[in-house]
């Protein structure tokens, strides 16, 4: 006998909970090849409104970044083997500041909606 499964089974996946979300981030942060990291959560997961579909928008913080956006931008994809639902954005702590300070819309929504992070070294690194 087949039984026909819940219409609202999804409700018990792990992606609808914000502690689960950050924990994917902190893996995520892990990975990145880079001592000195932090991320901010912003998006859908920042302002607690996601679904079982949604993403979770990351900024990735570090000094330690490549200047160039196309070496930038692989850095943080690599990291995503099997993180599939990260999606990073990143800026050194310059740029973070230098936006902060000239009023940047994006950066004051960060600031005021995202979740921080923390810091994170690879490795269990300090």
């Amino acid at each position: 006998m087949i039984r026909p499964g819940r219409d609202d089974a999804w409700r018990e996946s792990p992606g609808l909970s914000l502690a689960w979300r950050l924990e994917r981030v902190r893996e995520y942060l892990s990975r990145l090849p880079l001592t000195r990291v932090r991320g901010i959560v912003f998006g859908s997961v920042g302002r607690r409104a996601f679904g079982i579909g949604s993403d979770t928008d990351l900024l990735v913080i570090s000094d330690e970044l490549p200047e160039a956006v196309r070496a930038r931008i692989d850095l943080l994809g690599d990291a995503r083997d099997g993180l599939g639902e990260i999606d990073p954005v990143g800026w050194t702590e310059a740029e973070w500041r230098r936006r902060l300070a000239a009023g940047d819309p994006f950066a004051r929504l960060l600031a005021d909606e995202g979740i921080e992070v923390g810091e994170a070294a690879p490795d269990g690194l300090p």
